[in-house]
């Protein structure tokens, strides 16, 4: 891990974009938190939904639309709705649940623990940089306390392509009229964080929340 700090030209750097989920945040168990809540309230409300679905063909129903590959199904929000409304359809429910049914995602969606290095290491890096979120889901940073820390969260079908996309990174530059390689992008997933960083000539660094720890000392010494 320190090998990939370093590796970093820091000197170049003016702006520093960050993946949210498993990088500033430990994200395990929470998107199943999430469906079992959804999949619960859908069976209270509406009965035959639970006799037409499991949590496991729920989930089926959303990888179909993610399939698809349709720009605005990038937007986390947009599918998850549309999926309600989908699985609604399919059992002959109604229509007005699917907004509720949403509520109830998005409010377990956002019942995360934020360890309190990344508030550490958000400050510290405040002081030295432009920091922005870019994130293919749909946390809400007001919620989670974290939004003063960033100039513009990015959320992927809204501000751009998902990652590996490059043109939210490349909307970061845009914004702050830099050139890509004064652009850190910081994330877990290769496939997405890394791979649009390298789409978009930005710098990258592939850690985890495990590591943010590091990452901080390294920054405060720097």
């Amino acid at each position: 891990m320190k090998e990939k700090i370093s590796a970093v030209t820091w000197d170049k750097v003016k702006a520093i974009s960050f993946d949210l989920d498993d990088t500033l945040w430990d994200n395990s168990g929470v998107i199943e938190k999430c469906e079992h809540e959804l999949y619960q309230f859908l069976g209270r409300k509406h009965p035959p939904f639970k006799e037409h679905y499991t949590i496991e063909s729920m989930h089926r129903v959303s990888e179909q639309f993610i399939a698809q590959d349709i720009p605005h199904f990038d937007n986390m929000t947009t599918l998850r709705k549309a999926v309600i409304e989908h699985m609604l359809l399919e059992t002959a429910g109604d229509l007005n649940l699917v907004n509720q049914a949403f509520a109830v995602f998005y409010y377990w969606r956002n019942q995360i623990q934020i360890p309190q290095v990344t508030y550490q290491l958000l400050e510290t890096l405040k002081q030295k940089y432009s920091l922005f979120a870019v994130s293919n889901g749909n946390s809400n940073l007001y919620w989670l306390g974290l939004m003063d820390y960033f100039e513009k969260h990015f959320i992927a079908g809204v501000d751009g392509r998902a990652k590996p996309s490059a043109e939210m990174l490349h909307k970061v530059c845009a914004l702050k009229n830099i050139e890509p390689q004064e652009l850190l992008h910081v994330g877990d997933n290769h496939d997405t964080d890394i791979q649009s960083s390298i789409n978009a000539d930005c710098q990258h660094l592939h850690i985890d929340v495990n590591d943010i720890e590091q990452l901080k000392n390294h920054v405060t010494a720097l």
